[in-house]
C-alpha cells in the first residue's frame, strides 16, 4: 500500500480542530494560522511530512508570540491527521518491516554461525600458525640475541673508540681555544696598548695645539697691546706736535705781537725823538733870527731838566725794555720746543 500524502485542506483543517477544540481561537493562534496559511499557499508541489514540518518552523519564526506547547500541540495534530490518513498504509509497512527484519535476523544468524565456524578454523590455522612462527621467533630471537652481543661488543668498541676520538678532540679543542684566548687577550693587549698610546698622541696634540693656541693668543694679544700702545705713542707725539706747533705759533704770534709793539714802540719813540729835535732845532731856530723887537727869554725854573737830556735817557729806556721782553720771548720759545 502506498503512503498517501496531505493536501492543503487536511493540513488547514486539522490545525482549525485544534484551535477550536476548546470553543475559541486565541489573538496568537489566529496570527499564527494566518502566517502558516500563507506560508502553505506559497509552497509548490506535495506536502510531504517534512515539508509541514519545514512550513510550522518558518511560521513559528514569524509569530514568536505563540508559546511552545500550542505549538507541540500544533504540528502533533497534524501529524495525526497524517497517521489517521495512512494507518493501514503505515501497519502493512510495519508487518513488511518486521519480516524484513525476522529475514534479516535469520540470515545474520546463519552468517553468524558460518562465522564462527569460519573463525574455529582460522583459529585452528591460527594457532598453527602462531607456534611455528614462535618457532621461528625463537630462532630469530636467539640468531638476534647473538648479533645484539656482538653488535653491543662493536658498539662498545666503537664507543671506546669514539670516546677516546673525543677525549683527544677536547684536548685539541681545548689546546686550540687556549692558544685562541691567548691570542686574543695578545690581540687585546695590543689594542689597548696601540689605543693607550693613539690616546697619549691625540692627548699630545691636543695639548700641541692648546699651547699653540695660547702662544698665537700671547702673540695676538701682545701685538694688539704693542699695536695699542704704538697709537697711544703716535696719538702722544701727534698731540705734543699739535702742542709743539700750536706753542710755537703762539710764540711766533706773540713774538710778532712783541714785534709789532717793538717797531710801534721804535717808531713813536723815533717820532718823539723827532718831535723833540724839531722843537729844539725851531728853539734854536728862534734864537737866531734877528727881530726888531728884543726877545724876552723866560727863566728857566729851578728844577726843571734840559730837554736834550731827558729825552735821550727816556728812549734807551724804552729800547733796553722791548730788548729784554724779547729776549725773555725767545728763550721761553726755545724751552718749549725742547
Amino acid at each position: 500500500m502506498d503512503i498517501e500524502e496531505l493536501n492543503l485542506t487536511e493540513i488547514l483543517t486539522a490545525l482549525q480542530d485544534f484551535m477550536t477544540q476548546d470553543g475559541a481561537i486565541s489573538p496568537e493562534q489566529r496570527d499564527f494560522y494566518k502566517a502558516f496559511r500563507t506560508e502553505l499557499n506559497g509552497h509548490e508541489g506535495e506536502f510531504l511530512i517534512e515539508d509541514v514540518e519545514r512550513l510550522l518552523v518558518a511560521t513559528r519564526a514569524q509569530v514568536d508570540s505563540i508559546s511552545d506547547e500550542d505549538f507541540s500541540k500544533m504540528g502533533e495534530a497534524i501529524l495525526t491527521r497524517y497517521t489517521n490518513k495512512n494507518a493501514d498504509a503505515i501497519n502493512e509497512r510495519i508487518r513488511q518491516l518486521a519480516a524484513a527484519e525476522a529475514a534479516k535476523r535469520a540470515a545474520a544468524e546463519a552468517a553468524r554461525k558460518e562465522e564462527e565456524a569460519r573463525k574455529v578454523e582460522e583459529d585452528r590455522i591460527a594457532e598453527e600458525e602462531r607456534l611455528a612462527e614462535e618457532e621461528r621467533l625463537a630462532e630469530e630471537e636467539r640468531l638476534a640475541e647473538e648479533e645484539r652481543l656482538a653488535e653491543e661488543a662493536r658498539l662498545a668498541e666503537e664507543e671506546r673508540l669514539a670516546e677516546e676520538a673525543r677525549l683527544a678532540e677536547e684536548a685539541r679543542l681545548a689546546e686550540e681555544a687556549r692558544l685562541a684566548e691567548e691570542a686574543r687577550l695578545a690581540a687585546e693587549a695590543q689594542s689597548a696598548e696601540e689605543a693607550r698610546l693613539a690616546e697619549e698622541a691625540r692627548l699630545a696634540e691636543e695639548a700641541r695645539l692648546a699651547e699653540e693656541a695660547r702662544l698665537a693668543e700671547e702673540a695676538r694679544l701682545a701685538a694688539e697691546a704693542q699695536s695699542a700702545e704704538e697709537s697711544r705713542l703716535a696719538e702722544e707725539a701727534r698731540l705734543a706736535e699739535e702742542a709743539r706747533l700750536a706753542e710755537e705759533a703762539r710764540l711766533a704770534e706773540e713774538a710778532r705781537l712783541a714785534e709789532q709793539a717793538r717797531l710801534a714802540e721804535q717808531a713813536r719813540i723815533e717820532a718823539e725823538l723827532a718831535a723833540g729835535e724839531a722843537e729844539k732845532q725851531a728853539y734854536w731856530d728862534a734864537q737866531s733870527e734877528p727881530t726888531s723887537e728884543d726877545k724876552i727869554v723866560p727863566d728857566l725854573p729851578a728844577q726843571a731838566t734840559p730837554l736834550d737830556a731827558k729825552k735821550p735817557s727816556s728812549l734807551l729806556s724804552k729800547i733796553l725794555l722791548v730788548g729784554g721782553i724779547l729776549a725773555g720771548l725767545g728763550a721761553a720759545a726755545y724751552f718749549l720746543v725742547l
